[in-house]
């Protein structure tokens, strides 16, 4: 069962869960003490000029914009809109620790608004709560794969 503040949380984002109920309505400002940081698409270290176009989203542009969150007196929560197959490792638990850190001044919790897959659900794991749908996709953290040369042996080597 979730806490009646945790779904109030929950019913102010669902833009594209309609399985979150009782929604009033949906918020991108500091509307109510919220502020919702979206990170979609892939993830990188630094942001490019053509990062909105191509769908991505790097670790610069998200701490920059929960740094914001962290100095605005009017936001209490901040939420972590997550919709990411993951990205590149670096830089990502730079983030993650400071994400960490942030939690200590003010409320984080992460929403798997469809995926939250690789880089993208460790940043979710770093918040105080990650809220996943029936119907979210999330985990995979620090997969690797490891190609063996085809001669020797004719396998893969996949760990997690």
């Amino acid at each position: 069962m979730i806490e009646q503040r945790s779904f109030d949380l929950l019913s102010l984002h669902a833009k594209k869960q309609p399985i979150f109920k009782n929604i009033k309505h949906v918020t991108r400002d500091s509307e109510g003490g919220i502020k919702v940081i979206p990170i979609h698409g892939i993830l990188t270290k630094k942001s490019e000029a053509f990062d909105d176009v191509l769908g991505m989203t790097s670790y610069e542009k998200v701490r920059e914009k929960i740094e914001e969150a962290l100095i605005d007196e009017e936001v209490e929560t901040i939420i972590l809109d997550i919709d990411s197959p993951g990205g590149e490792v670096n830089g990502l638990f730079d983030l993650s620790d400071f994400i960490y850190e942030a939690r200590t001044k003010k409320r984080i919790v992460a929403i798997a608004n469809d995926d939250a897959y690789s880089a993208a659900y460790a940043i979710a794991s770093s918040a105080e709560k990650v809220y996943v749908s029936r119907t979210s996709g999330v985990g995979s953290i620090g997969d690797t794969v490891s190609p063996v040369n085809k001669k020797i042996i004719k396998i893969a080597q996949v760990t997690s």
